[in-house]
């Protein structure tokens, strides 16, 4: 059955004497369906509040009452303790996380079972059935909904999907394990760390890997961003950092307080540092905003074997491979070699000799919105973002200005989905 359908329900002894109400259920922890080792009941003339009676006190427990094995002078009352978890309190409306679907689902209900001698939590019922059986009002819309030839589904989750509960600030959080949450797609994790409650936002981040996080904190809202950096412990958000793309720690620390930001700079090498301030100082939707400096450049007399072992060790730091971008010493920007023309060349071709120099290029000034009208108009994957003097400043890639190349309803599908 499920506790939905013990609301108060009474309690009386062997003899059907009325002993009080059923307030709640005890859990414990540990089995991979929990046990219940006892109810939390309202007694009747008790001026101490509600007293806790022993499962081993229970003979029955059923819809229309719960009765005791001995009389009600007999039972034997305990005290709660403050660390134990009631279902109703701690569990009855908190959030699941369902890692095959992305999402946070609450819980409306949950189903007890008899298992050999034991009572025990077999599942949490999140669906639209669980919330009527709630709300008392399931046979009428069980009615309803058979006159035009439907059901009203359960939507259960077992118990045994459930490998952790936390307990203290978050108690009756229902946390999702390490090994699955490394298994999701980050923009997955972002999803259901935007739909949980602050703690659980914070609690979540945490127990993911440097990477993994750094790559779902780019795909949070700002907002979220400067919520979980703040909360989350300097060395956690600094390991975090340092696996982040130039151009998205600019927009991270942006969106934060300045003392804050300021001390995570701080903090990085001076380098880095250096890249990052210099982001941080063009306007947030201007293209000099929008640019990271981690790209691939090569000189125009290097040739294609040089350039493929040059790649080969600054790869893993840009922020993309699809162009090389060929510069003088002086870092004017002289031509634009695309990977495909690099695989297909002879490994003794001068890059000078093979490079596009009818460039496509922008000012770090320019509105985002123009900056995307010119990645749409010419089909490019990145654009380089050049001074006045023709040096090359950084990139933008295609996937910082994707929302204003969009139609307007693929735009909306892809905002709801995180």
């Amino acid at each position: 059955m499920f506790i939905s359908d013990l609301k108060k329900v009474p309690v009386v002894d062997r003899l059907q004497e009325p002993v009080g109400e059923v307030r709640d259920f005890i859990l414990t922890v540990g089995d991979v369906f929990p046990k219940i080792t006892g109810l939390l009941v309202k007694v009747y003339g008790c001026k101490n509040g509600c007293q806790v009676i022993l499962m081993a006190e229970i003979d029955l427990i059923g819809k229309q009452f719960v009765a005791t094995r001995t009389v009600k002078d007999r039972i034997v009352y305990t005290k709660l303790r403050h660390d134990e978890l009631l279902l109703r309190r701690d569990l009855l409306d908190k959030q699941i996380v369902d890692t095959e679907g992305a999402r946070v689902i609450r819980v409306n209900d949950l189903k007890l079972a008899k298992v050999d001698q034991d009572v025990r939590l077999i599942a949490a019922d999140v669906g639209f059935r669980g919330l009527l059986r709630r709300l008392r009002v399931l046979p009428l819309f069980t009615f309803i909904f058979n006159i035009f030839g439907k059901k009203v589904p359960d939507i259960l989750i077992g118990w045994d999907h459930v490998e952790q509960l936390k307990t203290g600030r978050t108690r009756g959080m229902i946390t999702v394990p390490k090994k699955h949450l490394s298994e999701m797609h980050p923009a997955d994790i972002a999803n259901v760390i935007s739909q949980v409650h602050s703690e659980e936002k914070t609690a979540i981040f945490t127990s993911l890997s440097e990477k993994t996080a750094a790559e779902s904190l780019h795909e949070l809202e700002p907002k979220i961003q400067a919520l979980l950096l703040m909360t989350v412990d300097t060395k956690k958000a600094m390991g975090v950092i340092s696996k982040m793309p130039l151009d998205e720690v600019a927009d991270v620390l942006g969106d934060l307080p300045q003392e804050r930001a300021e001390e995570f700079i701080r903090l990085m090498k001076p380098k880095r540092a250096a890249e990052v301030r210099k982001l941080m100082s063009h306007p947030e939707e201007t293209a000099g905003g929008l640019m990271t400096t981690e790209y691939i450049a090569v000189l125009p007399n290097m040739t294609i074997q040089q350039t493929i072992d040059h790649i080969r060790q600054m790869a893993p730091n840009a922020e993309t491979i699809y162009y090389i971008y060929i510069k003088e010493e002086s870092d004017k920007l002289v031509g634009v070699l695309t990977v495909r023309e690099l695989i297909v060349s002879a490994p003794e071709t001068i890059i000078s000799q093979i490079m596009e120099k009818d460039l496509i290029t922008v000012e770090p000034e320019m509105d985002q919105k123009n900056v995307a009208e010119v990645i749409s108009k010419y089909n490019l994957l990145a654009v380089p973002v050049i001074d006045k003097e023709n040096k090359i400043l950084g990139i933008v890639t295609v996937d910082d200005v994707i929302d204003f190349i969009l139609p307007p309803v693929s735009r909306r599908i892809r905002h709801m989905l995180g």
